[in-house]
């Protein structure tokens, strides 16, 4: 029997921006017949990570920094690690605005140089950035530090100062913070972005903060596929078997299997709020996913799949579910938590 998972993080909202658009979702048959007739539950995820924990067994707690490290190959061995990923803080009237990865285009060369900057300028206050990934930095800490971060994806387009850390040494990292943003502004690299048009990475976002696990267990999947380096770091704490995105799906079901594919194609522009690229991606994603999963249900290569939007629902059906004609077929936008 083969069982498919698909764990697709802002495929169902919030999305508060689509009420005030007048913008209607076409190309998603199959997927709105799949939430029409499938069993919907609550689980109790409250987002995304919180989602991938309970799918692959660990705390919900655990470090978000620990999963993406062990898939980075960043040594983590010695000091305190977070997250601290590059970012620009957009000046507005009287705020700014957070804007990751998706809008700033990293090169490694421009990584290092920003990295090497920070290293020299804070060697004696104990603080080393790492950046094995050119859109995913480290920053080691000899000392704890006692800090309540919020994650990237739910603080971005937004107002950065609602989202700042909080605790007993937000304070002090807000100070390094600023001195960090001073030493980025005069570095050569965002000098030369600006040179063509380039928005300048000139903060850093600290978070990834949690449980630190010793071991797992094997969380229960035969194989996962995603791109997503935190599933993927899960995927290896677990000792599960890993598969790229752009490997046969089919393949994987030639036996009996339980497969977990996580998609965040659609996780961006839900976090920004951007309703026409979140439209644009959800097209996308229907042609490249959903439209050759609905196939091979019809040809019974899929016994039972389960739906994870990745914010508190998940949607269990069958194939014979989907005959269930009497079961009327509501539109996506019906289904999507706008209000939140």
């Amino acid at each position: 029997m083969n069982t498919l998972a698909l764990l697709i993080p802002g495929l169902l909202g919030p999305l508060p921006e689509l009420a005030e658009s007048n913008s209607s979702i076409s190309g998603c048959a199959p997927l709105q017949k799949w939430l029409s007739r499938a069993h919907q539950q609550s689980t109790s995820a409250s987002g995304y990570h919180d989602q991938l924990a309970q799918l692959f067994g660990v705390d919900r707690d655990f470090s978000i920094t620990w999963a993406s490290a062990l898939y980075d190959g960043c040594d983590c061995s010695e000091g305190y690690w977070y997250r601290a990923d590059p970012v620009h803080f957009k000046a507005d009237i009287d705020h700014a605005i957070l804007l990751d990865y998706h809008r700033l285009d990293i090169q490694a060369d421009e990584a290092s140089a920003l990295t090497e900057a920070f290293n020299q300028h804070f060697a004696e206050d104990g603080l080393l950035l790492r950046a094995p990934h050119p859109q995913r930095w480290y920053l080691c800490s000899q000392q704890p530090l006692n800090i309540k971060s919020t994650h990237l994806h739910e603080a971005v387009g937004r107002n950065v100062q609602n989202f700042l850390p909080q605790g007993d040494h937000a304070l002090n990292w807000r100070r390094n913070l600023n001195e960090a943003q001073m030493l980025f502004h005069i570095q050569q690299v965002n000098l030369q972005r600006a040179e063509t048009g380039q928005l300048a990475i000139n903060s850093l976002w600290l978070w990834g903060e949690g449980a630190w696990p010793q071991a797992t267990d094997h969380a229960g999947w035969d194989w996962v596929m995603a791109d997503d380096v935190v599933a993927r770091g899960l995927a290896v704490a677990t000792g599960t078997c890993l598969l790229d995105l752009d490997d046969s799906l089919s393949e994987q079901l030639s036996g009996d299997s339980r497969g977990l594919v996580v998609i965040d194609d659609v996780l961006g522009p839900c976090s920004y709020g951007d309703v026409s690229a979140w439209l644009e991606a959800i097209e996308a994603m229907c042609q490249r996913w959903i439209e050759p999963i609905n196939k091979l249900i019809k040809q019974g290569q899929i016994d039972s799949m389960e739906l994870y939007s990745g914010e508190g629902r998940v949607f269990r059906f069958t194939k014979t579910d989907l005959y269930k004609f009497w079961r009327k077929t509501r539109t996506l936008t019906e289904f999507i938590n706008i209000h939140a």
